[in-house]
């Protein structure tokens, strides 16, 4: 008995593009074509950036990210120089979706944002078989984040990192202040007086970068207990060392040697 010969699945077919909302199933009615389309002629007129839908049954053996690249690259959406353009597939039987967006965007709808956008707004729309609802809200999404002006990190552990690399720095000065401002700069005076003077220093070297150089919000609660807090060490430190000091004094005689002290996107439902 002879075998029959293997046949390849033929892959799921790239459309042409001849409008911007796409489906290649029944899942969305021509009402519900038109309003997307609608928006997203309104996000192209607003920004010049050119959004696509395509809605396929499946994309057979390739993944969503194999079908929506090489629809991406077919289409070739957005301007020609700049490569902005953004494609969202679903493959509704198939249950995944995806936000394709070109190299000119990536900037600014990173793949942190795309993969939120999916999850927060898509999926739970999905799940209840609302797709366009699920477009739809994925579509405003991306209209407030073209419009505006803040900046989505690429990374969303990025600006963990560098906050946690301020925190680190700054915490090596708040140490080596506390130490030696008393003893650089503020000689004379009780502890108490010595101490109020470098944490007046300390704290106001703190408020200076903290308006020059950092984003974060300024809060008179926080800032009081840093001031206090750093009175507090410093005061702390002069009266132990201050102790020690006399301790090693009144036993001097009995010292043989000079002492010393050392001092951080595809979906699926």
């Amino acid at each position: 008995m002879e075998s029959l010969p293997f046949v390849a699945a033929q892959p799921t077919i790239v459309p042409q593009l001849q409008q911007q909302v796409t489906g290649l199933t029944s899942s969305l009615n021509s009402q519900e074509k038109k309003e997307l389309t609608h928006k997203l002629e309104s996000i192209f007129n607003n920004t010049q950036v050119q959004i696509a839908v395509l809605i396929v049954s499946t994309t057979k053996d390739e993944t969503i990210e194999q079908y929506a690249t090489r629809v991406f690259d077919n289409w070739r959406l957005g301007d020609a120089k700049r490569n902005d353009g953004i494609l969202i597939v679903v493959a509704w039987s198939d249950r995944t979706v995806r936000i394709q967006v070109g190299y000119g965007l990536e900037e600014k709808v990173t793949d942190a944002l795309a993969g939120d956008i999916i999850r927060s707004n898509m999926i739970p729309a999905f799940k209840q078989q609302k797709l366009a609802k699920g477009l739809e809200l994925a579509i405003i999404a991306l209209n407030n984040q073209l419009t505006s002006q803040h900046q989505y990190p690429a990374n969303p552990s990025e600006s963990e990192s560098t906050s946690s690399t301020d925190h680190y720095y700054f915490a090596i000065f708040w140490v080596f202040a506390v130490m030696f401002f008393p003893f650089w700069f503020f000689h004379q005076g009780s502890n108490f007086c010595r101490a109020c003077k470098s944490g007046v220093c300390i704290s106001a070297i703190h408020l200076l970068d903290l308006f020059l150089f950092s984003d974060k919000t300024f809060s008179i609660a926080v800032f009081s207990f840093f001031f206090t807090f750093t009175i507090f060490m410093v005061f702390t430190c002069l009266c132990v060392l201050q102790k020690r000091a006399s301790g090693r004094s009144y036993h001097s005689d009995n010292s043989g040697s000079a002492g010393g002290s050392s001092g951080g996107a595809s979906g699926r439902w």
